[in-house]
């Protein structure tokens, strides 16, 4: 009798503890599982790139041009105010005729002969720039801008009114920039070493105009 009694509260004790032993096999199977699958897959950092969905990366993004700098990059809301009133406005052509006039008012503005870039700036940057220029010729100062290379042009902002749309244009380039008097003794800058000049010149064109030229209206420099 005492044998029986024993016996089922062995089998009893055995079969209260199997659904812990089963959480204990299942948990041991959990881990094998995290540690597989963390060496296949690797960990997050938090830095991952994201995936692109495949349409997406196909599509010809003709209006878009990669920028340097994620800081200020030209939003899509902006883009889409010049696409609206410029439906065939195209960024990499205009920053490449931007680059191309900010050449051609250094040489304009070094040479002192502003007639090339007359029809392109508004009368109160003209002046401003022939007023500098007839200074220098007064004081007989012969002025060196030697433009190496440009490292970053880019819009940073769209301004758009009812009768205007304007875009500021960033130009960061490395420049070799001095100040000869009339003995060609440097009074300012340096003949030899390249420095780095940000620019900042704001371009506008008339919505309602069959003109297809932008304007200089702002320069600023730092």
């Amino acid at each position: 009798m005492i044998k029986k009694i024993i016996k089922k509260t062995v089998v009893k004790k055995m079969q209260n503890s199997f659904p812990y032993i089963d959480i204990l096999i299942f948990g041991v199977i959990a881990i094998f599982l995290i540690f597989r699958l963390r060496n296949i897959l690797g960990t997050k950092t938090g830095f991952e790139k994201t995936n692109v969905n495949e349409k997406e990366q196909n599509k010809d993004f003709s209006n878009v041009v990669p920028l340097k700098s994620d800081k200020v990059d030209l939003d899509k809301k902006d883009l889409d105010k010049i696409l609206v009133i410029y439906p065939d406005f195209n960024i990499n052509d205009f920053l490449t005729g931007s680059q191309n006039f900010f050449k051609m008012v250094l040489e304009s503005f070094v040479s002192g002969n502003l007639e090339n870039i007359k029809n392109f700036t508004k009368l109160s940057v003209f002046k401003s720039f022939k007023s500098a220029i007839d200074e220098r010729n007064r004081e007989q100062e012969t002025l060196i801008i030697d433009l190496k290379s440009i490292k970053e042009n880019k819009i940073t902002k769209v301004t758009v009114t009812k009768s205007f749309i304007k875009l500021n244009v960033i130009f960061e380039t490395f420049q070799i920039r001095a100040l000869l008097d009339k003995n060609d003794q440097i009074i300012d800058g340096n003949s030899e070493n390249e420095i780095l000049v940000k620019d900042e010149w704001v371009f506008e064109r008339k919505i309602i105009d069959n003109n297809p030229n932008w304007t200089l209206v702002e320069t600023k420099s730092n």
